[in-house]
This record gives C-alpha cells, structure tokens and sequence, in this order.
C-alpha cells in the first residue's frame, strides 16, 4: 500500500505544476499590457488629439482661405476648379468638427452645421452663376465673407484650446 500512497501523492504534485506556465504566461502578458498603458502606448492622449485636431483645422483653414483669395470677379476658367478646392477645405473642417463630436459628444461640437450649410449653399450658388455667364460679385463676396468668419472661429477654437 505504501507503494499506492507515494504515485498518488506524485500525482497531485504533478497535476499543481501543470498550470504553473500557463499562470507565468497570464502574468507576463497583465504585466505587459500595465506597462504599455503606462507609458501610453495603444491610448488616446487627449493633448496629442488636440494639438493634432488645431494643426489640421489650422491647415484646412489656411488653404480656404488662400483658395478663395485667388477667385476671380471675372470668372475665369480655373474658377470652377478653386471653387471645387474651397468646398474640400470646408469639407475638412466639417469632418474635424465630426470627430470632435464623436470624441467628446455635442459637447465638443466646434462650428454648428449651419455654418458649413451656408457656405455649401454660397459655393452653390456661386458655381450656378459662373456656369450661367451671369455677374459672380455678390457670391464672391459673401463667400469670402463666410471663409473669413470660418477663419476668425477657427483661430479662436485654436487659441480656446491653447494651441
């Protein structure tokens, strides 16, 4: 009997080391993942977000901004093409605007939807006259009014959040 004794006893030891490597795996792989937390790997910072969210509207501004400055009052044939670049521009920042949103809730909406709406809607407009022949100097002048704006709440968002 005594021979019984130690093979079950062997058993029992063998079957408590068998999980000992999958334990040490378990552990390495917690201890991994804090680490990595812990110098920010694989997170959000919400600075870095930030200061890349005012690089990029401090870009798109810029180029609506330029974009719109070399439109013509005569309507050159270039014009429908500027046009097209402005209305992206615009478009990058409502699309920020929407990550924004996305990221922080309607807390952090930049621009209220009526803004990008009416210069769409000015861009439209300018474009229906040009290809029509008819005179562009009132949408050109709205439209640069409405970029100016864009502009003057975009340095404001940018200068708000310290960037």
């Amino acid at each position: 009997m005594y021979r019984y004794s130690n093979h079950s006893r062997f058993n029992a030891i063998m079957r408590s080391n068998r999980y000992r490597p999958i334990l040490m795996i378990i552990v390495i792989i917690v201890a991994a993942f804090v680490l990595l937390r812990l110098v920010g790997v694989g997170g959000l910072s919400e600075s870095h977000f930030e200061t890349q969210r005012n690089s990029k509207l401090r870009s798109e501004i810029q180029h609506a901004v330029s974009q719109t400055n070399t439109l013509s009052r005569l309507g050159s044939t270039s014009t429908s093409n500027v046009l097209g670049r402005v209305r992206q521009y615009v478009h990058g920042i409502e699309v920020i605007n929407e990550l924004n949103v996305g990221m922080f809730g309607e807390v952090g909406r930049l621009y209220q939807q009526e803004t990008f709406d009416e210069l769409y809607a000015i861009i439209d407009t300018y474009d229906a006259r040009l290809s029509s022949g008819q005179k562009v100097n009132d949408s050109l002048a709205s439209l640069i009014s409405s970029i100016d704006n864009l502009s003057i709440q975009t340095n404001a968002i940018i200068n708000a959040s310290g960037g």
